[in-house]
């Protein structure tokens, strides 16, 4: 049996590289580690902890986008210190008219959901404290609703229901 220490790292296929670069190292603050300009391909690492936590691959602008049906990768997420984090992560998006597909209140989580130039789903989220997790399971909390810093965002039950459309 495998017993793999973490994720090493994820690649994901971009568009257009110059773009994707712009938008990893100046909307989600991550360092670029390396490129390889004639393989067309970028690594970037939060906190120069790594070589690399996630890599883009150029396939050019004529790719395909992703849809609903197909299977594969749902969505990438980076972890936050805390809620202060999470919401001064908020403000950023905002002003950097990055799309926010909706936030979310896990219970084990507070979570925005956003997308890349590309269209691909990515994460960032903060841990609720201990008592806060007890508290809400202790009410049978289904983490559905909505960031109560976000109030003009989607829920996650909206973004579902649309998808059932």
């Amino acid at each position: 049996m495998i017993l793999p220490d973490r994720i090493g790292h994820v690649v994901i296929k971009v568009r257009n590289l110059e773009r994707s670069k712009q938008f990893f190292t100046e909307v989600l603050g991550l360092q670029l580690m390396m490129e390889l300009p004639k393989l067309k391909i970028a690594f970037f690492a939060s906190n120069g902890r790594d070589h690399h936590e996630i890599a883009c691959a150029e396939v050019g602008d004529e790719a395909e986008g992703q849809h609903r049906k197909q299977i594969g990768l749902q969505h990438i997420a980076f972890r936050l210190k805390d809620e202060a984090h999470l919401r001064a992560a908020y403000r950023q998006l905002k002003e950097k008219r990055v799309p926010i597909e909706f936030t979310v209140d896990h219970g084990v989580t507070k979570s925005i959901y956003f997308r890349d130039p590309d269209g691909l789903l990515f994460e960032v989220y903060c841990d609720n404290p201990p008592e806060y997790v007890a508290r809400m399971k202790a009410n049978s909390y289904a983490g559905m609703d909505k960031l109560d810093f976000a109030a003009e965002e989607r829920s996650l039950a909206e973004a579902l229901s649309g998808l059932m459309e």
